[in-house]
């Protein structure tokens, strides 16, 4: 039996459980009425608990009404056990905690979306309250505002949460299960980066190592700046014309920790031109993230904000996305010597269908530049104007010209001038 008694202001009831001697406090928010409530379904629960059988339907809806505080003391002196309720930013927060293979800037991507999620649903949101319709009402609201590629990034976060909690049976179903993600590829960001462009940016660098970062982006195609840091000056074969570039990108993928990048002759120039001016005992590292030279070249900051500033003083307008449309520009100039990809385009099938017996004249191209042909197909390959007409005069028979990239035709500007591609007539030794 439990025995109840006034405390000052509040109630004490006093009881025994397996003849050891407990009370719990109520204070004086709480009335006699409810204290004598609370009093009676402690009885209950110590004889079921003595008895080992479950509470009746009064006590199991007493509990489910009952306030947060009431039911914490009940489980404090062992009558009751809550199932720890899961709630939408600490399940976030631990996914995020455990993710110890993601990079810095897949980190800042996906804290990007997770302040959206979290904004929208709730932080304090318990995981299992969210459904189907609250996530295709998030996918509107994500619509109104955003471009495809941005919702379809979010969205793809949300799975990436969801069916994890799914797994771990926090919840029956992903709400996300259902929901379309879209497309990430965004033509509508695309930017043909010509030579002119390119070298009107290295008008606007300060020094050496600035021109080899535009040179390296540009001309090598490398993802700027994760694959800069790890560059290495013992690295480079200047006679049989090559240097390795490490991926952090890609490195968790076996066999895709690092790849040879071909020494483009503009590139040898600038290489050649950046180590001129080091001083000796400078150290392997072509970029160390300790140094004088501007800019600095971490893993943990972005070129963004240098690369405008060097646009500026050339008094050119950036484009969006300089990065990575300097590769992109990169890599559908090199196709241009193969342009399979056109082909696919128009028949409606892509370079990696399997058992077709089909040489891959692109898998070289997809080597050096450290991706996938689907990855290639999705964010880089841009169609330029010309290719229709190289690919008529190739049917008449007549001679094809030689690549010269153009606007690309996802573009607006069609007035751009054409430029002109890295040619193999600089002759380096």
């Amino acid at each position: 039996m439990a025995t109840l008694e006034q405390k000052g202001k509040g109630h004490r009831i006093k009881f025994s459980i397996d003849g050891e001697r407990e009370s719990l406090f109520l204070g004086a928010k709480y009335s006699k009425t409810t204290a004598n409530e609370l009093k009676k379904t402690i009885e209950t629960l110590i004889a079921c608990r003595d008895n080992h059988q479950q509470p009746d339907k009064r006590v199991m809806a007493y509990l489910e009404t009952a306030v947060p505080e009431i039911k914490a003391k009940l489980e404090k002196v062992g009558l009751i056990k809550q199932e720890k309720v899961r709630t939408l930013g600490d399940f976030i927060a631990g996914y995020v905690k455990e993710r110890t293979d993601w990079k810095a800037r897949t980190f800042a991507a996906f804290s990007t979306s997770r302040k959206r999620i979290q904004d929208f649903f709730g932080k304090n949101t318990p995981i299992e309250k969210i459904s189907v319709d609250d996530a295709v009402e998030f996918r509107l609201e994500l619509q109104r505002r955003y471009s495809e590629a941005t919702v379809s990034k979010i969205i793809k976060h949300c799975r990436q949460v969801f069916n994890l909690a799914r797994r771990r049976k926090l919840i029956a179903d992903s709400p996300f299960e259902t929901v379309r993600g879209g497309n990430e590829r965004n033509p509508a960001r695309y930017h043909f980066v010509t030579m002119d462009e390119y070298r009107q940016l290295l008008e606007g660098c300060t020094n050496a190592k600035q021109r080899l970062i535009i040179a390296l982006a540009r001309i090598g195609g490398l993802r700027c700046p994760s694959e800069l840091c790890g560059l290495r000056w013992s690295e480079i074969d200047w006679q049989k014309k090559w240097f390795w570039v490490h991926a952090p990108k890609t490195e968790h993928h076996k066999g895709k920790d690092k790849r040879l990048v071909l020494l483009f002759p503009e590139l040898e120039e600038r290489f050649r031109e950046f180590f001129d001016t080091l001083p000796e005992g400078c150290g392997d590292l072509i970029f160390p993230e300790e140094s004088d030279i501007p800019p600095v070249v971490s893993l943990k900051k972005s070129l963004g904000s240098w690369i405008s500033k060097v646009a500026k003083r050339s008094g050119m307008e950036l484009w969006e996305k300089p990065f990575q449309n300097c590769r992109s520009s990169r890599d559908t100039e090199l196709r241009r010597r193969h342009p399979q990809h056109l082909v696919n385009g128009w028949i409606g099938q892509t370079e990696a269908v399997e058992g077709t017996g089909n040489v891959q004249p692109q898998d070289w191209v997809n080597n050096m530049m450290g991706h996938s042909q689907k990855v290639a197909e999705d964010h880089y390959i841009q169609p330029l104007a010309s290719d229709f007409v190289d690919a008529y005069n190739a049917e008449k028979g007549d001679t094809v010209s030689e690549p010269s990239p153009e606007s690309s035709l996802f573009c607006n500007s069609s007035d751009r001038s054409r430029g002109d591609t890295i040619g193999d007539s600089k002759g380096r030794n």
